[in-house]
């Protein structure tokens, strides 16, 4: 394994972090899908209320390739399929029956699987519905089936605030790992890199053969992807390179061997606002009562995700599809008086605003409030000591909202996504939303072509 240090950056210790068990959760009464959970695609359903589904049955088409579908994560019946303004399709609601009865595909012994061709794993995974778990570079959107990547990564690892640490969720599950990187090592003429922290201690990731292994250390983002492939294999203009996480490679070892889809998730279940804060083994798309033990609150954010990158889902929401957390934090909302000319000591700050800046390895509690208003953008270099890939921030940012294609793919915007510069969000001093400018650059640049 090769050992690659990142040195910017910044780890955000936030109280409640999940402990290190794995406590299995009942099966929900519903789950949830969200189709805005995939970029670029147009999705149109393929099941009405009252339907009756198995796992692994299909709920959802893309217009454009319709071979690509995304399936249900539990059997039951079809409870709603709720629309918005113009029609746009937000989610579609799954009771569940209890019984998790699944369409069954073709299943392969060991010898059986070393003889497959790229055709024949690409159509039992477009068939299953597992193709959705596998997404590509530029653009962060599912795997464009006309194109051959040069590499795949496996993300094994997360530096995200109260992440899940997928090197101790692989603990004994060497078998089905390895099963899922031979089976993606033909879908690339290139290399497999997995992509993990340089401490890992499972066999799964240590002893991975006929793959490349890479560790990493240093604050977040270490953890990312883009970090990964930045590093490792970077994106040029015209190159497509794949990734999936840790778990996902074990979903494709159940498809082959098993001949199921595997809905199966384990989340993270912290922050403040939880009272037991585990692992929870449940279902891809579980509602987020299920997850807190049925005690939701109003003055609580709930978010699938991390606090830098995640998406608020309030409530009554479900976990997102590529989401292995679920963070809860107070709600803000609370003016402090004559706040700006108190120390700060239980306050937070990157800068040195605040007293408890020289404290920075202690936890802290923080809350959804942004503490100020968007302002103008002054030129500094704020930026730059959170971001670790060979990227001018500032002047990326400018061309996006220039609407300057040309410069900003120059400046390195194909390589890069909006949880990239999540911190950089964070630290602004100007209160801008980074991530999003860069999202609206990418999303610009997809419809242009």
């Amino acid at each position: 394994m090769d050992t690659i240090h990142i040195r910017q950056g910044r780890n955000i210790k936030i109280k409640g972090a999940a402990s290190k068990e794995i406590a299995a959760a009942p099966l929900p009464s519903k789950v949830g899908v969200y189709p805005s959970d995939f970029r670029g695609m147009h999705w149109r359903p393929v099941v009405k209320e009252g339907d009756a589904v198995k796992v692994g049955a299909p709920l959802l088409e893309d217009k454009a390739h319709p071979q690509i579908k995304i399936v249900s994560p539990a059997s039951g019946r079809v409870s709603a399929v709720n629309r918005g303004e113009k029609r746009v399709l937000l989610s579609i609601v799954v009771d569940t029956d209890g019984r998790q009865e699944a369409a069954v595909h073709a299943k392969y012994s060991p010898d059986q699987l070393r003889s497959l061709s790229r055709d024949n794993v690409i159509q039992q995974l477009l068939v299953s519905g597992v193709w959705a778990c596998i997404r590509q570079r530029p653009f962060s959107r599912i795997a464009s089936l006309s194109d051959t990547p040069k590499s795949i990564f496996v993300r094994a690892m997360s530096t995200d605030p109260l992440a899940l640490d997928v090197d101790f969720v692989l603990q004994g599950r060497e078998q089905e790992f390895q099963a899922g990187l031979d089976i993606l090592c033909k879908l690339t003429k290139g290399d497999v890199h997995v992509c993990c922290d340089a401490k890992a201690s499972s066999r799964a990731l240590t002893q991975a053969r006929n793959v490349k292994i890479h560790g990493f250390s240093g604050p977040h983002p270490a953890g990312n992807i883009s970090t990964h492939i930045h590093y490792v294999d970077p994106v040029r203009k015209g190159d497509i390179v794949w990734y999936l996480g840790a778990e996902d490679v074990l979903r494709i070892a159940a498809l082959f061997t098993r001949g199921v889809f595997s809905p199966e998730r384990i989340v993270a279940v912290a922050g403040e606002g939880v009272d037991r804060r585990v692992y929870l083994k449940t279902v891809i798309g579980a509602p987020v009562s299920s997850l807190v033990g049925g005690r939701v609150k109003e003055s609580l954010r709930y978010i699938s995700g991390s606090v830098l990158s995640g998406a608020s889902v309030g409530p009554n929401g479900f976990l997102g599809f590529y989401d292995t957390q679920l963070t809860v934090i107070p709600e803000g909302g609370k003016r402090r008086f004559l706040g700006w000319i108190t120390p700060g000591f239980g306050s937070y700050s990157f800068s040195k605003t605040f007293a408890s800046s020289f404290l920075p390895d202690r936890e802290v509690a923080l809350d959804t409030d942004t503490n100020g208003s968007e302002r103008a953008v002054v030129l500094n270099e704020v930026y730059d000591a959170y971001v670790p890939l060979d990227i001018m921030t500032f002047f990326l940012m400018r061309a996006v909202i220039a609407g300057d294609i040309e410069e900003a793919e120059n400046l390195g915007i194909l390589e890069c996504d909006e949880e990239d510069f999540a911190l950089c969000t964070f630290a602004c001093p100007s209160k801008v939303d980074v991530g999003g400018i860069i999202r609206g650059g990418l999303d610009l640049i997809e419809k242009e072509g």
